[in-house]
């Protein structure tokens, strides 16, 4: 738990130097979110739970989009949630838990809708990186999905990519 809470502190003060150095006018050209996005990894609301745990494995992230079929924003399902979802089982179905059967059994029947998180922000492509900065460090995202005018996610926006575009300003 210490190196997660030493992660945050370091992010926070990471991303914090980088809303300094924009509100002071330190990035040379505007960026704008299309800038700093990456492709997402999407799940739709029918996926079961073996695909989202395969999407989150083979593409080594710890979260997924939740899309309709024409690429709509539903929400995220993280491996967090997983997690939590696992500990709710443990915690209010005792009985389950003795006999060590059921688990797997009923998350396999849990499709993506029913998993899902809704996500409080987003942005759109020409969103400027402030905005995306303060996003990220004062809501606390991991990650911000980017939305075109048709409300479809063409990516999303992480610590690390929002670092790696302006690491070169």
């Amino acid at each position: 738990m210490r190196k997660k809470e030493s992660m945050k502190k370091l992010r926070e003060e990471h991303l914090m130097g980088l809303l300094d150095m924009a509100e002071e006018g330190g990035i040379k050209t505007i960026k704008i979110a299309k800038d700093a996005m990456i492709k997402p990894v999407f799940l739709y609301p029918d996926d079961n739970p073996d695909t989202i745990i395969q999407k989150l494995k083979r593409e080594d992230t710890n979260v997924c989009i939740v899309v309709t079929k024409d690429k709509k924003f539903i929400g995220e399902i993280g491996d967090e949630d997983l997690i939590k979802f696992f500990l709710h089982q443990v915690k209010y179905e005792p009985l389950v838990q003795v006999l060590n059967i059921g688990y797997r059994r009923e998350f396999l029947y849990k499709p993506a809708k029913n998993l899902v998180n809704k996500h409080k922000s987003t942005v759109k492509l020409n969103d400027s990186i402030n905005k995306v900065i303060k996003l990220i460090y004062k809501e606390g995202f991991n990650y911000i999905p980017v939305l075109d005018d048709n409300k479809r996610v063409v990516g999303v926006i992480t610590p690390s990519s929002l670092i790696n575009l302006l690491r070169n300003e």
